[in-house]
């Protein structure tokens, strides 16, 4: 039964982003289906924000705008590519985009988990107030900007202004950046630092070795 649950998924090939978010919540709250199947999403804006159940989404195709926003338990799986502010605003749960994502994923998080598979433009972890947030390809400019806390974790390289304006927070890079924010500093990854980077790797099966990254965090923060 779960399977053909699974198969027989929402087509929303002709729905806007209202339809969908409602055959979402019908399929959680009417039906109390645990897992979900949307496809045929024509790149909408605002699909499946502000869940709070402990539901498995999966979209099977590119996305558009603030997919996501608001998360507050749901597990998230786009199979494809994410449009602007992937995951803003979320609080719990967990959003995985298989594919790239556009400007400002995870902006304003304060929970939660992010990862994308593929790489992210500018502003990624942008007002990161907690949660992780991990690119396993390469980031735009001013990537953790305005960080408050959290952990952002890059798998490949960052623009300019990497953690500009960082209050709190860890960065964890293993490419190069262009230039770093002012007041950060590179220090040595601690114990800790390797078992929460290989705990992650480990559980989104992310191929990435914990001895490859550089830890980045504001200078007050030094002791």
């Amino acid at each position: 039964m779960e399977k053909e649950n699974i198969e027989r998924g929402i087509d929303a090939k002709m729905m806007d982003t209202k339809e969908v978010n409602k055959a979402i919540k019908q399929r959680v709250n009417g039906n109390g289906e645990e897992k979900i199947l949307v496809q045929n999403v024509p790149k909408l804006d605002n699909v499946a924000v502000g869940l709070d159940k402990n539901v498995n989404i999966t979209i099977r195709n590119d996305v558009g705008d603030l997919v996501g926003a608001l998360n507050d338990g749901a597990s998230i799986r786009i199979e494809g590519n994410a449009g602007k502010y992937v995951g803003d605003g979320m609080t719990a749960g967990e959003i995985i985009v298989e594919g790239n994502a556009e400007e400002g994923a995870g902006s304003a998080m304060c929970g939660g988990t992010l990862v994308i598979k593929g790489s992210a433009k500018d502003h990624v972890g942008q007002l990161l107030k907690g949660g992780i947030a991990l690119v396993v390809g390469s980031v735009g400019d001013f990537s953790g900007s305005f960080m408050i806390a959290g952990k952002m974790v890059i798998g490949g390289d960052a623009g300019i202004d990497l953690g500009s304006s960082m209050i709190a927070g860890t960065i964890y890079i293993r490419g190069d950046y262009e230039k770093l924010g002012a007041k950060l500093d590179k220090v040595e990854l601690t114990d800790d630092d390797k078992k929460f980077l290989k705990e992650l790797f480990e559980k989104y099966q992310v191929q990435m070795k914990t001895e490859e990254f550089k830890k980045i965090v504001p200078q007050k923060e030094m002791t």
